[in-house]
């Protein structure tokens, strides 16, 4: 007769529930651009399966369970997006490869096939699917490794890779059932994610976070929407808080000062009874577009430090247009979901990023290569001794610029939070 998770082994051993979540589904892979032959764009329909793949060869998808992927409904849709942006997308599914390309011209940044609404309806879905379970206690925690990804599509219009707008509607959908009163959001992508910042910004039951390249308003998507000034409006007035990094090079110091500084004391005073993370990994060291420098240890440390505000946390993945720095980022990532400790060493490096297939098992795998049994209690958050264990990202110090704008930000939104 099989074991069931949790029965005790022997010596006190016994093998853990499986209480974080993934959501994948292999047919998200057939959104993908018709004129993409040579040169990959930069939403590569890859991105899904590298994640999966580095967590499969970590061992840590025998530690998940998976969550069934099923589209969401025209309704769950509208509840965030308008009926004529809808019938548009739909109409996407019957159109010959020049009509596509057509289509896709009245969008900014936007590619589109044939199987491009089903695979955004996929996506969406397996985002609400798994932030469901969570919710409802069945699951802690879990990763959506979906695509395409969703924070910039607005209400009546596609843009910047993103059809629908999957953080928004797993939301609403959550609100509608009564399921969650304060869900807190927040948006690492390298980006401003203006798609969810408009669904939820006269909206107090949605705290909006949102770290990202800005530069005066000339990084992508231009225009003043990300400026720490944009606070919200009415009811949601003060629930709404950009850091708008002034220059590309932002690192872990920068966002470890960012969340210790102004997102967690916020966080707590705010007490969410869920956190999803926009979960874009394009800040990332070596990715082409955000030309930043954060960590996997730095993803995979603030990951943890969310938890410690609140034990339900879904991350939804976003942008990141470097195959191996994903891979590894996310990996750092569900590490820190399931409470598992990076091996001291075996942080992967931003060398390595280039060389993923020639990675060992060791750098893959970190502490725990494939095993399925562990100590009572593994599963709990590492008490971070300041002496010896804490990482290294944790201590890293902000440059003078980003410190900069995280002081500022924290003047302009401090009337609102007594925290800061």
């Amino acid at each position: 007769m099989p074991r069931k998770f949790g029965e005790t082994l022997a010596a006190g051993r016994v093998e853990p529930a499986k209480r974080v979540g993934y959501a994948y589904d292999v047919r998200m892979k057939h959104h993908f651009d018709l004129e993409d032959h040579d040169d990959p764009h930069p939403e590569d329909p890859r991105r899904i399966y590298w994640i999966y793949d580095i967590l499969e060869r970590a061992g840590c998808l025998k530690l998940m369970r998976s969550v069934s992927v099923r589209p969401v409904t025209d309704t769950q849709i509208l509840r965030v997006h308008s009926r004529s942006y809808l019938e548009k997308l739909k109409q996407t599914e019957l159109m010959e490869k020049s009509t596509l390309l057509e289509a896709q011209e009245e969008y900014e940044s936007v590619t589109l096939c044939t199987a491009s609404h089903y695979c955004a309806r996929l996506s969406a879905g397996g985002l609400l699917g798994l932030c469901t379970e969570v919710v409802k206690g069945q699951l802690d925690s879990g990763l959506a490794i979906i695509r395409p990804p969703g924070h910039h599509a607005c209400q009546n219009r596609a843009m910047g890779f993103c059809l629908l707008n999957n953080v928004a509607i797993a939301i609403r959908e959550l609100q509608t059932h009564g399921l969650v009163d304060r869900v807190l959001v927040v948006d690492w992508d390298v980006h401003h994610g203006n798609g969810i910042q408009e669904a939820f910004y006269s909206d107090d039951s949605v705290l909006y976070f949102s770290l990202h390249r800005f530069e005066g308003g000339d990084f992508f998507p231009t225009g003043g929407a990300g400026d720490m000034d944009k606070v919200g409006k009415d009811r949601g007035r003060g629930f709404n808080i950009n850091v708008p990094w002034a220059a590309d090079g932002v690192g872990d110091g920068d966002y470890m000062y960012a969340f210790k500084r102004l997102l967690l004391p916020v966080a707590r005073e705010y007490m969410p009874d869920l956190i999803v993370v926009a979960c874009g990994f394009d800040a990332a060291t070596c990715d082409p577009i955000g030309m930043c420098n954060v960590s996997p240890e730095c993803y995979g440390a603030m990951t943890a430090m969310l938890r410690g505000v609140c034990s339900k946390v879904v991350l939804s993945l976003e942008g990141g247009y470097n195959l191996d720095a994903i891979a590894n980022s996310a990996l750092g990532c569900v590490k820190a979901l399931l409470g598992i400790r990076w091996s001291a060493g075996l942080v992967p490096q931003a060398a390595s990023f280039n060389a993923y297939a020639t990675l060992s098992e060791a750098e893959i795998n970190g502490v725990q290569t494939g095993k399925l049994v562990y100590e009572a209690g593994w599963l709990a958050l590492p008490k971070w001794d300041p002496a010896v264990e804490v990482p290294e990202c944790v201590r890293a110090q902000p440059s003078e610029l980003g410190k900069q704008v995280v002081d500022r930000v924290a003047g302009e939104v401090g009337r609102y939070w007594q925290s800061l």
